[in-house]
């Protein structure tokens, strides 16, 4: 099975593939879709959406799994990434694939035990549990990363090793 974990920003929406096999969770690919920051906020969001679109067709996606809004986001940030995450449930739905939504703090403590880790933790854990070395190249990325090890976790179709 192959999961498509992303972490929605209106400008740097990270994403990352996992692939479930013989119990063992592996890392496929991971990265993040970065809009110019000069484009209006619809363009950016039709370049998440495209970007989203890109992954779902570059591999054979059978679930996507996408972080929840922060609760303590303020209000504009809140309803900004709103709209990136409708475009990329968009994008999942288009595709027809099942989507499922995780809180930023079960994300975490599924990744690291601590709901309340600092991003810097979960990419550490994220590294090690997957034995990536120092492969992600952002934040961004290695939280995707999390949201799929996260969806894993939680729906029992795979076991880290």
């Amino acid at each position: 099975m192959i999961v498509l974990g992303i972490d929605p920003g209106s400008t740097s929406t990270g994403y990352g593939l996992l692939r479930f096999e013989e119990g063992r969770i592996i890392h496929i690919a991971s990265g993040a879709i970065r809009p110019s920051r000069c484009l209006s906020f619809p363009v950016r969001l039709k370049a998440v959406y495209d970007g989203v679109m890109e992954v779902i067709g570059g591999a054979p996606v059978e679930a996507v799994a996408v972080e929840d809004v922060y609760q303590g986001a303020n209000a504009r940030t809140a309803a900004r990434l709103g709209h990136v995450r409708g475009v990329i449930l968009l994008a999942a739905a288009h595709a027809s694939l099942p989507v499922a939504e995780y809180p930023p703090n079960e994300i975490k403590s599924a990744v690291t035990g601590n709901g309340l880790a600092s991003k810097e933790q979960v990419s550490y854990m994220v590294r090690r549990i997957l034995d990536l070395g120092d492969v992600m190249a952002t934040l961004d990325e290695s939280d995707a990363v999390a949201v799929a090890i996260c969806h894993c976790h939680r729906t029992g179709t795979g076991a880290v090793r």
